[in-house]
């Protein structure tokens, strides 16, 4: 059963982060959910795109960060940018 701050929405966000990055070295599982709450996967890794999907765009993300930038994708984000890791805000 999952903890009610743990959604699946999360747990997938999480496990993209990590296949991004290759296997982490088997340092505990504690140490690997550490690493993927601070690490940002490149902007390839997430699909990320200068261009909304739809009505579904950054400036509308739970990751975005205003003026340009995202909590899980490096570099800089135009706010009509979308990626595979948009969640919206609720």
């Amino acid at each position: 059963m999952m903890h009610a701050t743990c959604s699946r929405r999360a747990v997938i966000r999480r496990a993209a982060i990590l296949t991004g990055y290759g296997a982490v070295a088997a340092s505990g599982f504690v140490e690997i959910l550490a690493f993927a709450q601070t690490a940002k996967v490149a902007q390839n890794v997430a699909q990320y795109q200068t261009t909304p999907k739809d009505k579904a765009q950054c400036n509308n993300c739970a990751s975005f960060i205003t003026p340009s930038s995202c909590k899980l994708v490096d570099g800089t984000i135009s706010p009509s940018g979308w990626c595979t890791l948009y969640v919206a805000k609720t």
